[in-house]
């Protein structure tokens, strides 16, 4: 019997277990050694956090869907662009918590945005580096129109 897979939810002694910063690092370069293509996209984001997302994102990503990382917006860049008009923001870099500032700031360019058509999905930093293949399918079940499961009553 197989064990259980850190970050996928699986649970250990404690519950899910993080999938951590070495596991991530491992995940984001051997699918950089195994794809051409992904380590090109890979090497365009600087932040380890970010990385990893793109990592779980990358292999399941819906067919035909196209993803630009630190995208420029008006006057905004953001994480990543799914085209056409999809915006994933991870925020922080594992339990980092926002100033009020800081808030403000994310809030306002999340108005902007909306306001120019664009669908905002904002992930913590704290979500992606326990569970990267959740927040995926996040964003993939909202591009396919799916219901995202795990929201109700967020």
């Amino acid at each position: 019997m197989q064990g259980p897979v850190a970050g996928r939810g699986d649970e250990g002694p404690r519950g899910p277990q993080p999938v951590g910063a070495a596991l991530g690092a491992a995940m984001v370069e051997l699918l950089a050694k195994a794809d051409p293509a992904a380590r090109r996209l890979l090497g365009r984001v600087e932040r380890p956090l970010a990385r990893v997302w793109l990592a779980a994102w990358l292999p399941d990503a819906p067919q035909g869907t196209l993803v630009e990382p630190n995208c420029k917006i008006g006057p905004y860049r953001v994480d990543f662009l799914v085209l056409p008009r999809v915006v994933v923001e991870i925020d922080g870099e594992g339990p980092v918590r926002a100033s009020s500032d800081q808030v403000v700031r994310e809030r306002r360019r999340d108005r902007y945005l909306v306001a120019q058509g664009y669908a905002v999905l904002r992930f913590a930093g704290d979500e992606v580096w326990s569970n990267p293949w959740r927040c995926a399918e996040e964003v993939r079940e909202y591009l396919l129109g799916r219901p995202v499961s795990g929201l109700e009553g967020a």
